[in-house]
């Protein structure tokens, strides 16, 4: 299997890694996010209730307070009356419809148009109830109905009997009224009954008691009151909208001479500011509109709508909330998620390159395992075969014979060379590689060095030539270590500079000396640069190559340079051929 066949199954595999690692965390990341959010409206919408709570309870108060007002304080002069209105600038006043259509206010308005506006509104529904109850013949006893919310006894007394009974309320139908009677301040309100109280009997009743005997016989299926007292009935209050400004909240008191409706009209703008200072304006970035008619309410922009419960069920009121602080957001969690995301594309990555490494590391493991086999074999395989043909005396000539000898020594001395390269880079890796260094001359023994390879280059068809710059500066070095380098620089020259010249140079730049070894060959492709130096690779195919080697010869010229404190480069000179560039600080020089 190919390099590039086994890089693109190992991409392939960590991308469907990544996609299993990405879609469920990308799930937890959404899941997370609804949570957050849902948790954001839960806390919002825990807020908006208590805020319609606390102004439910406000009506609750203020319904409560006018229930309990004796049925008198609506009699102007009576020893009961109101005295003046209450404090609350948003009751207009106070009127009773007598049972013959008389009205009466027990104290004077603060508005009086709108209060005889709503008495007028008012008086002309009871009149065409009237109507509608006078059109059809009832049975004496019965009951009429003469509004959604209250029934008004026929014409006599036979109903008394049934008062004790109550009146039914209507039942709330619907979700959002279920979700309203969980409202504490409605369920207050949703208890409220018709209420029975002991009343002394006024003359006309005593008249009537002592002189009817058909009233008698009527009340004869009914329990008997006692004649010196009589008992009362009165609703609850119920709420009218009479315009866009005016609610009207009445009562009907039930009486032997007739029903009395009682009521008071309220200004619905003071009654909404009045809500406001005892709900939203407790909460920073809170807005309370009222409406007739609220659309549904955007979950996003924390907008909640209440309808208030009975007698204020004509009023609806819609809530906006701004965001609340300490609530927690969605930030944190996006902040997270970005760390996680980027720190499983690093893990990814990293995790993808060393894979990537390895594979490659193998590779050029197999590839040097081969080429050792090759280097090796070709070598023993000489030796072997000019050893036996001098064993066996099968030399034909003095001259063949030494020739054989000459080629069986250079082929040990090329096993050896083999040998020490790969023991000396274990020795390098393991970091077991003694260093002597030394200040001296580096320019005396490069010459000595290409005078040992000049009958070796000369064999392969080359020139190698050297140039010492004189006066060198001394620096630091290990013998034996800058011999190998040299012989590696010139050996690598051989195989891949074809053919022509091998310049090798010694000069001084900028405070440090530099070993320059140059072929005149093809060069080196610009991808492969960067791999030069790494054990095991070489520049051609292995199952292709011309060329010998193990792709050690280069590595070990980095490993030793650098443990003599200085550098090396390889790159295409100009004017063609590859240059390998060797620096080395000069003695006593810094940095």
């Amino acid at each position: 299997m190919s390099r590039r066949s086994s890089l693109t199954r190992l991409r392939v595999a960590f991308v469907l890694l990544a996609l299993a690692l990405l879609a469920p965390t990308a799930l937890l990341v959404l899941r997370a996010l609804a949570g957050v959010a849902a948790e954001r409206e839960a806390r919002h919408r825990a807020v908006a209730e208590r805020v319609f709570d606390e102004m439910e309870r406000a009506l609750s108060e203020l319904v409560a307070r006018e229930e309990e007002r004796p049925v008198g304080a609506w009699s102007a002069g009576s020893a009961e009356s109101l005295a003046a209105l209450p404090e609350e600038s948003f009751v207009l006043g106070y009127f009773q419809v007598e049972a013959d259509g008389r009205l009466s206010t027990p104290v004077a308005p603060r508005d009086a148009a709108a209060l005889r506006d709503a008495a007028a509104w008012f008086a002309a529904r009871e009149l065409r109830a009237q109507r509608d109850m006078l059109a059809t013949p009832q049975a004496p006893g019965t009951t009429v109905q003469l509004s959604d919310d209250a029934t008004l006894p026929a014409l006599g007394d036979a109903a008394a009997g049934e008062l004790d009974a109550g009146v039914p309320r209507r039942s709330a139908a619907g979700a959002y009224e279920a979700l309203q009677s969980l409202n504490r301040g409605a369920s207050e309100r949703a208890t409220r009954e018709r209420k029975l109280i002991a009343a002394a009997p006024t003359e006309r009743a005593k008249r009537e008691s002592a002189s009817s005997s058909e009233r008698e016989e009527t009340l004869a299926d009914a329990p008997a009151a006692p004649a010196e007292k009589r008992r009362l009935a009165v609703d609850p209050l119920i709420g009218r909208r009479v315009d866009e400004d005016t609610l009207l909240l009445y009562r009907s008191v039930f009486r032997n001479e007739g029903a009395v409706r009682q009521g008071l009209a309220l200004h619905v703008g003071g009654l909404g500011d009045w809500l406001r200072a005892r709900g939203p304006a407790r909460v920073p970035g809170a807005t309370l509109a009222f409406a007739e008619d609220i659309a549904p309410a955007e979950a996003a922009a924390y907008r909640y709508r209440h309808r208030f419960a009975e007698p204020f069920d004509a009023l609806s009121a819609s809530l906006a909330l701004a965001p609340l602080g300490g609530v927690a957001g969605a930030g944190p969690l996006y902040a997270l998620s970005a760390l996680l995301a980027l720190t499983a594309t690093a893990g990814l990555f990293a995790l993808y390159r060393m894979a990537a490494l390895a594979m490659a590391f193998a590779e050029r493991r197999s590839n040097f395992v081969a080429a050792v086999t090759h280097e090796l074999r070709t070598p023993v395989t000489a030796i072997r075969l000019y050893g036996e043909m001098l064993r066996d005396d099968l030399v034909p000539s003095e001259e063949k014979r030494r020739e054989y000898y000459r080629t069986i020594t250079a082929e040990s001395e090329r096993l050896g060379r083999l040998v020490d390269d790969v023991l000396e880079l274990a020795r390098l890796e393991k970091g077991a590689r003694p260093m002597q260094l030394a200040a001296g001359a580096l320019g005396p023994l490069v010459e000595e060095a290409v005078e040992r390879m000049r009958p070796q280059a000369e064999r392969a068809g080359f020139a190698l030539r050297s140039a010492v710059e004189p006066g060198l500066p001394r620096v630091c070095f290990d013998r034996d270590a800058l011999v190998q380098v040299l012989t590696n620089l010139v050996d690598n020259a051989l195989k891949y500079g074809r053919s022509g010249t091998i310049d090798v140079a010694c000069r001084s730049d900028a405070g440090r000396v530099c070993l320059a070894v140059r072929d005149h060959g093809p060069g080196v492709a610009s991808a492969q640069l960067p791999l030069l130096f790494e054990p095991f690779h070489r520049g051609d195919d292995e199952r292709v190559r011309t060329t010998q080697g193990t792709g050690l010869g280069l590595a070990l010229v980095r490993r030793l340079v650098e443990r003599m404190g200085g550098e090396v480069e390889g790159r295409n000179a100009p004017g063609g051929g590859f240059e390998v560039r060797i620096a080395l600080q000069a003695a006593g020089s810094g940095g």
